[in-house]
Order: C-alpha cells, then structure tokens, then sequence
C-alpha cells in the first residue's frame, strides 16, 4: 500500500479499514497492515507501507470480490 501526505504540515495519523461485503469480514485476517500503528509522514513525504493478508478457504462461494478499504485520519486535526 502506498500513501503521500499530501500537505505542507507534518501529519500523524491512523487508518482505520473497512471491508465489504461485511459477511465476509470473519474470512479475511490482516497479519501485518500499516493500521495496527501510527504513521508519521512529514510533509509531501510519500511511502510504501506493509500489508500481509490472508482469505480464509471457508468463505463462502457466492461472494466473489473483497474490497478492502482505508480511511487514514490525521490524529492532531482530531483533538485540536
């Protein structure tokens, strides 16, 4: 996964992730994601960020495409 601050200021943040379909949410297990930590990004930096996953064999047939999704919040914006 690769993210930019897109700013001039210094960010701290958090992704948090979000999946559909949500029945398929138990199948799918994260063992490394950029979102366990914070992420520190000066400004304009850009970077890749570690994401390791697994589908477990047990998801059902009829579900044919996972999306995973993130929202990355800048921590500092959120108690200021």
């Amino acid at each position: 996964v690769y993210g930019r601050n897109r700013t001039d200021n210094t960010m701290v943040g958090q992704a948090i992730p979000s999946g559909t379909p949500g029945q398929a949410a138990r199948h799918f297990k994260k063992t490394e994601c950029f979102c366990f930590t914070e992420q520190q990004f000066t400004a304009g930096e850009g970077r890749d960020m570690p994401l390791l996953f697994m589908v477990d064999p047990e998801l059902p047939d009829e579900i044919e495409v996972l999306t995973l999704a993130y929202t990355f919040f800048d921590k500092h914006k959120l108690v200021n």
